[in-house]
């Protein structure tokens, strides 16, 4: 562990109001909990980068590959809103945005005409395929020094904690 981060500064105004307030247990949750926030967010931050260059973030890179690992490589973006864990408002802008960008088309069910999917382009296969090495490069540099039983445990906590949140 390095000697010093971003976080510091909160862990000790929560431990200057454990203190205070004579109760460390107490505080300890709501360390953890904003220790969750605030690794959201540079988690967020490193998982965007990397797309930043190509007008994209996180988020449109996920639906693309999402879309990419699906029957026939489309998908109707209903079916996108449940795998995305999203509204069907921000699924409908996810859309639109890569369609901006030439990744995906709108094309019309073939035997239903009122349904639309959402299909990979051509440049957006090559996209996904180009990039996939590379993120999974990124990814496992995220994780570097943890062992193999640490991600497994931390995979375990997380689910255990969503559990508890859902």
């Amino acid at each position: 562990m390095s000697g010093s981060s971003s976080f510091d500064a909160f862990e000790q105004a929560m431990q200057g109001l454990s203190h205070r307030l004579s109760s460390r247990g107490m505080m300890r949750e709501a360390v953890i909990a904003r220790l969750f926030q605030h690794t959201g967010a540079r988690l967020n931050d490193y998982m965007d980068a990397p797309f930043k260059p190509h007008g994209l973030n996180a988020t449109l890179w996920t639906s693309l590959v999402v879309i990419y690992a699906s029957k026939e490589r489309r998908l109707k973006p209903s079916e996108l809103s449940v795998y995305m864990n999203s509204s069907r408002m921000n699924s409908t802008r996810v859309a639109r945005q890569l369609e901006r960008h030439g990744l995906t088309r709108r094309v019309a069910d073939q035997t239903d005409g009122r349904q639309l999917f959402l299909e990979l382009t051509r440049q957006g296969i090559a996209f996904v395929e180009s990039q996939l090495p590379q993120r999974r490069q990124h990814l496992k540099k995220a994780f570097e020094g943890f062992t193999p039983d640490e991600v497994d445990q931390l995979q375990h906590l997380l689910r255990k904690l969503l559990d508890n949140l859902e």
